[in-house]
């Protein structure tokens, strides 16, 4: 699968997408491709600081991806992170070696 989340990169993961709103916003933004914050704010009954906040936790989480478009800011689910993180998580957790 190539290289996997270890430690801090797993804790920061989870810590990310833990909260339920957070939740909420990869999914819309996973359905729709790449969203930015004012299409997210649309969907989603929460105030733009409040969806500011959390993308800027799942952009520091590696979780979301940004890349900026003129004055806007475009995001999108960073799939192969997620899937680094969950494996990783997984081969920590159930390999034969961590079980001693």
């Amino acid at each position: 699968m190539g290289q996997t989340c270890q430690g801090k990169q797993i804790i920061g993961f989870f810590k990310a997408v833990c909260d339920l709103n957070r939740h909420k916003i990869l999914h819309l933004i996973k359905k729709n491709g790449e969203m930015n914050a004012s299409e997210i704010v649309d969907k989603i009954n929460l105030s733009q600081p409040t969806i500011s906040h959390h993308l800027k936790i799942l952009v520091e989480a590696e979780v979301i991806a940004s890349r900026r478009a003129g004055k806007e800011t475009y995001y999108k689910v960073n799939e192969k992170f997620i899937n680094h993180c969950c494996h990783g998580f997984a081969q920590d957790i159930c390999s034969k070696r961590s079980q001693k």
